[in-house]
């Protein structure tokens, strides 16, 4: 069996904290609940940090890259980079991997809104949960339907920043109001976090010559 270097550390600090508590003289059981504590704050807070909370891009595109055998974080990769195959493929293996109705509604929306197949979207956005998720995509599909107003009146509910600033920004667009489109989405940009930030980063990129790059950080 050959180990990576993960394994190892963790190998070694169960070793390490054993012997600490075993010289503490502390009781078995609560030794144990406080080493599996502590190898989850090890193991796990590094990613969940990445995930929710990094704003430094080149750390969390190489956290994507060194994970593309996992569909969970490749598919963010793959949408950002709008690499068609790999996105479909990251769907397909999500879709069987989470059998749960309302993962599968918000990966059928993903995958749907990806490919600007509205009318799917619109069939899968009534099971998607939370809520907040539900009304970005309907305020969405108001908003590629021409319907500005409504689309308006469903950004209000939706209590995440990120997500109302990077739809009013392409409300803007869509109204030729360049500049404003512009503030918005650098709004939008500077809220998010995680992996949400380098997909917006990335798909900014693309539509804002002016935003090729975040404190000085170019991918």
């Amino acid at each position: 069996m050959i180990w990576n270097i993960r394994n190892l550390v963790v190998f070694v600090f169960v070793i390490v904290m054993w012997m600490i508590v075993d010289h503490l003289h502390i009781n078995n059981v609560l030794a144990f609940i406080i080493i599996f504590i502590l190898m989850f704050l090890v193991l796990y807070v590094p990613i969940l940090f990445t995930v929710l909370w990094d704003s430094n891009l080149k750390r969390i595109e190489k956290f994507l890259m060194s994970r593309k055998n996992k569909p969970e974080y490749h598919l963010f990769y793959a949408l950002a980079n709008e690499i068609d195959e790999e996105v479909e493929d990251s769907t397909r293996l999500l879709l069987q991997k989470y059998k749960g109705i309302h993962k599968q509604a918000l990966y059928k929306t993903v995958f749907a809104f990806y490919k600007k197949e509205i009318l799917t979207v619109k069939e899968e956005i009534e099971f998607i949960k939370p809520r907040a998720y539900k009304n970005y995509y309907r305020a969405i599909v108001c908003m590629e339907e021409g319907n500005n107003a409504e689309a308006h009146k469903i950004i209000h509910d939706i209590p995440t920043p990120w997500m109302r600033n990077a739809i009013l920004s392409e409300l803007e667009l869509k109204s030729n109001h360049y500049a404003a489109a512009l503030k918005l989405a650098q709004q939008a940009l500077h809220q998010s976090k995680g992996l949400q930030k380098y997909v917006l980063f990335k798909t900014y990129q693309r539509k804002f010559p002016e935003m090729q790059s975040v404190n000085g950080t170019q991918l």
